[in-house]
């Protein structure tokens, strides 16, 4: 799941482009879908799921420290820099954590130059450099606050055409 995820998180960006950025709407949506996906922006709603998520990480913690049976694909977003002095917010996976730092590997191909991330995508860093977090428990994504910020902003098909294909539902 956790590749067809991100692939799925990909597809979101593409969505708006699918024919060609010849059309100036389409490409101006795509562009802000990404600067929404990476944090780059004053909206309310996903200032707000970042905090959220941020406030949060224990709830992660103490589950990727100890899932339970149904519970699995512990996956957090951090920002890392981009060479045009914005953020870039990409998943991490694999994930570690040794009660100080979480260690995983960047693998989000949303990436952009400049991230001082290495060339193996192996990252350690602290808990409250977390962005968002998710984990599967029983077929639903718990967590995911920035995602659901971003369906609320979403038309209907492009939630099903992008992350909608591998997110069915979200727990309450």
């Amino acid at each position: 799941m956790r590749r067809a995820f991100l692939i799925a998180v990909a597809s979101l960006v593409a969505v708006t482009s699918l024919g060609g950025c010849v059309d100036k709407a389409k490409e101006a949506r795509r562009k802000e879908l990404i600067e929404l996906m990476h944090g780059n922006t004053d909206d309310a709603d996903i200032k707000t799921a970042i905090a959220k998520a941020r406030a949060t990480v224990p709830e992660f913690l103490s589950a990727l420290q100890k899932p339970a049976a149904n519970q699995g694909q512990f996956i957090v977003r951090k920002s890392f820099p981009r060479k045009d002095g914005k953020q870039q917010i990409l998943w991490v996976t694999g994930l570690t954590y040794d009660g100080t730092l979480l260690h995983g590997k960047v693998d989000d191909n949303t990436a952009q130059p400049g991230g001082n991330i290495p060339k193996d995508g192996t990252v350690s860093f602290k808990p409250e450099e977390i962005s968002d977090w998710m984990y599967n428990e029983g077929g639903l994504a718990v967590g995911g606050h920035m995602l659901r910020a971003l369906k609320k902003k979403l038309s209907e098909d492009e939630w099903e055409r992008g992350l909608g294909r591998e997110i069915k539902a979200f727990k309450e």
